[in-house]
């Protein structure tokens, strides 16, 4: 093999490797949300959350995390109902970046109340 060959043959194995790095940063986003969605859910004691699934975008930029809130049942119901839930994570590369609860409404951000101008 001649010194060309062997560059040309360097270059085209590292293209594959170049598209891998960038994907090793969608999984680790996922994980992070999913850590950050269990560490900030504040009714781990008596209404547990199981985590269902994510959704990611481009290279994990944003990250959608959900699952399900087992409540106890009211009567005169005897199963506890399942109540969905769901969080968003942002991301710039691999720090997050925002981070806010999208259901159920007790824990979603409420809209700022606009000045009123009387």
């Amino acid at each position: 093999m001649n010194h060309r060959t062997r560059q040309l043959l360097l270059v085209l194995l590292s293209i594959p490797l170049a598209y891998l790095a960038g994907c090793t940063s969608y999984y680790k986003n996922v994980d992070a949300c999913k850590d950050k969605v269990r560490a900030d859910y504040p009714d781990a004691a008596s209404a547990p959350l199981k985590i269902t699934g994510s959704g990611a975008s481009y290279h994990g930029l944003r990250v959608v995390v959900h699952g399900t809130i087992q409540t106890p049942p009211k009567p005169p119901a005897t199963k506890p109902a399942q109540v969905p839930a769901a969080a968003e994570c942002t991301f710039n590369e691999t720090s997050m970046t925002g981070f806010q609860w999208l259901v159920p409404a007790k824990l979603a951000p409420k809209p700022p109340v606009a000045a009123s101008d009387d």
